[in-house]
């Protein structure tokens, strides 16, 4: 399938920007937005990085470059309220190893990033696409899947979580066809995540009484 041809797994709407999030925004732009037009630096395939795709607010992305400071982050996020709050925690923070891709992250894996360049990539409850005739716009497909496959190095990770019971199924079948990859423990996380902090989303869909399941897959060949 052509990236012109391909049904975004998004809808951009207007949401509601805070103050806090419009100054970081207007002040820190340039300093942590990298251009999406131009090809990823080849140094992040050379040294250990992460991909977070749609970081929301930013907290796993946040705790992953203050543990990890010899790590690269690249967090992609279309939504601007996201981005104002990660730009304001990552200058509260004094973070120097974050970087933010505010561009559809399809196109951009496919024709701006290296193979084999990331040791770990997050995908934390994408956008689950409820309705039947939506389905088709869900990011995990077999084709978005071969591409993080392709992306990421081998004996690195990639690690999935959704509070859709049907999107989890779906998605888990899709990446359990991949033979290159294995299932393993969150103890296994050690070199790349400790003691990941429960995020803002996490706490409502578990108020609300939705069961948050994750899958982690290690890139074997």
């Amino acid at each position: 399938m052509l990236i012109q041809d391909r049904l975004k797994s998004f809808v951009l709407r207007k949401g509601r920007i805070t103050s806090n999030q419009k100054r970081a925004i207007n002040e820190l732009w340039g300093r942590f937005v990298i251009d999406g037009s131009r090809d990823l630096e080849s140094s992040w395939a050379e040294k250990p990085s992460a991909l977070d795709i749609g970081f929301g607010a930013g907290e796993t992305t946040i705790h992953l470059a203050k543990t990890k400071p010899e790590m690269s982050v690249l967090g992609a996020e279309v939504y601007l309220s996201g981005i104002g709050s990660l730009l304001s925690k990552a200058d509260e923070e004094s973070l120097n190893n974050i970087s933010i891709l505010n561009e559809d992250v399809v196109p951009f894996l496919k024709e701006r990033v290296p193979d084999d360049c990331f040791n770990l990539i997050l995908m934390f409850y994408p956008d689950p696409w409820p309705k039947r005739k939506h389905h088709k716009r869900r990011l995990l497909q077999k084709d978005f899947i071969d591409l993080l496959n392709k992306k990421l190095k081998v004996g690195s990770i990639f690690y999935f979580k959704s509070d859709w019971d049907h999107y989890f199924q779906e998605a888990s079948k899709l990446l359990f066809k991949n033979n290159e990859w294995r299932v393993i423990e969150k103890r296994e996380l050690e070199n790349y995540l400790v003691d990941l902090p429960q995020t803002s989303f996490e706490r409502k869909a578990l108020a609300s009484g939705r069961k948050l399941n994750e899958l982690i897959l290690e890139k074997i060949i």
